[in-house]
């Protein structure tokens, strides 16, 4: 047996509002399916995102990952692109997407797993769970290494 995997999680929080409402549907549909969701001028939430990465210590600094590097990754590529915004009308990628939990935290996966990818970090996004409200969130997890 190998080394545990070792997971490092960093949590942020964001508040953003935004309208489930799909474009390509009629109005009659989007209300049933949504329901109060499809309010027009939408509703906000404030959102708490945990971002999980796995890697191994470096040998000189212990560490998978400086979290001052994660902490400006989470803010360059979540915070400041989705914090205090209307999903649908200021978010490129929602002005034809339901801005759905699922959505969102797609979206936002891409985007971080896209940026440590680019910057050739020596971890790999594993883990993320975007939590709506108390009893609401949406967990995406990345799939088993091959190998492990």
């Amino acid at each position: 047996m190998g080394e545990p995997m070792l997971l490092l999680t960093r949590t942020i929080h964001f508040n953003a509002a935004h309208r489930l409402w799909n474009p390509a549907k009629s109005a009659e549909w989007n209300l049933a399916t949504f329901g109060p969701g499809a309010n027009p001028a939408g509703y906000g939430h404030n959102y708490s995102l945990e971002i999980a990465v796995a890697g191994s210590p470096d040998p000189a600094s212990g560490m998978i990952v400086n979290l001052t590097d994660l902490d400006r990754v989470l803010k360059e590529e979540v915070d400041r692109p989705l914090d205090h915004r209307h999903l649908n009308n200021e978010v490129a990628g929602f002005e034809s997407t339901v801005p759905t939990a699922e959505n969102l935290a797609l979206w936002i996966w891409r985007r971080v797993e896209a940026r440590l990818e680019r910057d050739g970090w020596p971890c790999r996004l594993s883990n993320l769970v975007l939590t709506v409200t108390p009893g609401f969130s949406v967990e995406l997890s990345a799939p088993a290494a091959a190998g492990a």
